[in-house]
């Protein structure tokens, strides 16, 4: 009697697991659990929705993170991080109030609106707030403050390497940061980019800096456009 014929292995075995990269497969854990997050919201949320999102078993996503708290976490710190300020390095001294300026906003765009990521977050980290009370203080503690004080120290040197008069702005650095929190905000509430559109939003960041840092700019460029230059 003639033997039925069995299936060879190769066409049987389901299809092997692609390894990736650890800083890929974290990328895409991150992007399931902001999804499931924002459907679901954060207590909703397990991680078994998050690997099944990703396609990774339980044990696969506990390999690279070990609660819902880590990735909540984790979402924070990817999406609204504190600018690459090294990358490039600050302007020489004798470059001027202006090209400073222009580096500082070309950095904090790059760092937050220029990640899509980052309104969606903001919207999470706003709805979700009350339940992760202990993660977003200990992201303010880690990340927020340390970056707050590097950009002050960053204006009291440039100020004093100019020889410029004390300013508000050297004195809340905040204020650098708050053209910035507009536009995420008009896009997290309004779900559109500020009226004068982002380019237009990014001069005149460059032209309030400039300002406040060193109100010799301004003089200086109304007599530029006065001359019609």
């Amino acid at each position: 009697m003639q033997q039925p014929i069995q299936p060879s292995c190769a066409a049987s075995a389901p299809p092997a697991r692609r390894r990736l990269a650890p800083q890929v497969r974290v990328a895409q854990i991150l992007d399931a659990a902001l999804v499931e997050f924002s459907e679901r919201g954060f207590a909703a949320t397990t991680m078994d929705d998050i690997g099944r999102r990703c396609g990774l078993s339980k044990g696969g996503l506990y390999a690279h993170f070990a609660s819902k708290d880590v990735i909540f976490e984790a979402l924070l710190h990817r999406s609204l991080a504190p600018p690459e300020w090294q990358e490039p390095p600050v302007p020489p001294v004798e470059a001027g109030t202006r090209a400073f300026a222009q580096w500082l906003v070309d950095r904090l765009y790059a760092g937050l609106l220029e990640r899509p990521a980052a309104v969606v977050t903001l919207r999470l980290l706003a709805a979700e707030r009350g339940r992760v009370k202990d993660l977003v203080e200990l992201w303010e503690h880690n990340v927020v403050r340390p970056n707050m004080a590097l950009l002050a120290d960053m204006l009291r040197t440039h100020a004093a390497r100019l020889g410029l008069p004390p300013s508000v702005i050297v004195r809340e650095p905040w204020l650098v940061i708050a053209p910035v929190m507009y536009a995420l905000l008009t896009q997290m509430i309004l779900g559109h980019e500020p009226a004068m559109g982002l380019d237009g939003l990014r001069s005149s960041h460059v032209e309030l800096l400039c300002e406040l840092l060193d109100p010799r700019e301004r003089i200086a460029s109304g007599n530029a456009h006065q001359n019609g230059l």
